[in-house]
């Protein structure tokens, strides 16, 4: 490093690469009740539909039937499929139809390597990364090269990262976190007292193939927000817990 960069803080990008849920939740217990209220209103509000009034026709022409007084038009029309019969060959159908849960579905839902995991839930990529001579888990990051702004090193890091098969979406051109840390006293003697690291959200898009990380990756995992914890340092933690928003 040259000796004009002594005692200065190196500017870094890191990328908050999110992969949206996938299915949707399933509904908390209020959110049941509310839904049934919701179905309950509007079944009371609702006109007749299709079925309803060709039910009230069946049950008209089977009295007219029981009369004797049916014409050729009347009998025609009974001998077709009535809506109790019809009702009666949906049921057959719904029982034939299995519900299984998400997690036996899914083979790779315990695979913290998979993108294709907890998908009613959002995940993010995290990844152990040599840092000097240590190696932690933080999101993807990298320093910035003069010439670019700092979303294009975000997204030229995204590539040495995932490799060309993982698209993403940056949203918007401004940083939406902060976090800085000092270097080892061993690291600063190259330069910089410490990083300023700037994070920028993006989206998955599109994934065609397995992620490829890049020579200083030694590790990668997607994960819940609940599971940051568990990698993180605390107060790495908390800086990013002022941009991340909770799915639950």
């Amino acid at each position: 490093m040259s000796s004009v960069a002594a005692g200065k803080w190196q500017i870094v990008g890191s990328a908050c690469i999110t992969r949206p849920p996938v299915v949707c939740p399933p509904m908390t217990p209020l959110e049941q009740q509310y839904s049934e209220m919701i179905t309950a209103i509007e079944e009371e509000n609702s006109l007749k539909s299709d079925h309803e009034i060709r039910a009230e026709q069946d049950r008209i022409n089977l009295e007219i039937m029981k009369t004797g007084e049916a014409d050729e038009l009347d009998l025609e029309e009974a001998s077709k499929q009535t809506a109790i019969e019809f009702e009666d060959s949906c049921l057959e159908e719904l029982k034939s139809f299995k519900t299984t849960h998400l997690d036996k579905v899914n083979p790779e839902v315990k695979d913290v390597k998979s993108i294709n995991r907890a998908l009613e839930r959002s995940l993010v990529l995290v990844v152990k990364q040599k840092l000097g001579t240590s190696e932690e888990w933080v999101f993807p990051h990298t320093p910035w090269q003069p010439g670019e702004t700092l979303r294009q090193t975000c997204e030229r890091l995204v590539q040495e990262t995932c490799g060309n098969d993982l698209k993403v979406k940056f949203l918007g051109n401004a940083p939406c976190g902060f976090y800085k840390y000092k270097y080892p006293k061993t690291v600063r003697k190259e330069g910089f007292i410490g990083a300023k690291v700037f994070f920028y959200k993006c989206q998955v898009r599109n994934k065609d193939g397995p992620i490829t990380p890049g020579t200083n990756i030694v590790d990668h995992q997607w994960l819940t927000q609940d599971e940051l914890d568990t990698r993180f340092k605390q107060s790495y933690a908390k800086s990013i817990s002022k941009f991340l928003v909770s799915d639950r």
